[in-house]
């Protein structure tokens, strides 16, 4: 059996195209349509819980462990860790959950981000 370059180099450009394809079909490219901003008061328990994982996730890996309790209410904690989150990330530090902060929460949603986008918002 010969070698053949050709071939061989063919069979590698589709392996690649293969692989980006996949992973382009595979990730959300922006929350739910309608998904209203996240902050105190707010009625959305996934959400919520989501913000408070990816707060989590950010936290430890800043050397702060995990702050939060991840029980899905929003309540002056939350919000105190979001400010913080917002400042670090160099968002408007409001202590609300919008399109922006949003995207940056998902962003640090780790195994939870395709769960997430659906409760998250983020800019469409």
């Amino acid at each position: 059996m010969r070698f053949n370059p050709t071939a061989l180099k063919a069979a590698a450009v589709a392996t690649l195209a293969a692989a980006t394809l996949g992973g382009a079909l595979a990730a959300p490219a922006s929350a739910a349509p309608g998904v209203p901003t996240i902050s105190v008061g707010s009625k959305s328990t996934h959400g919520v819980w989501c913000v408070q994982k990816a707060v989590n996730n950010w936290a430890e890996r800043t050397g702060h462990g995990r702050p939060l309790g991840e029980d899905g209410v929003f309540g002056a904690g939350t919000k105190a860790w979001v400010v913080k989150f917002q400042v670090a990330s160099g968002l408007n530090n409001d202590g609300k959950v919008g399109p922006q902060t949003g995207k940056s929460i998902l962003d640090n949603a780790g195994g939870y981000r395709n769960y997430c986008w659906t409760y998250v918002p983020s800019p469409n």
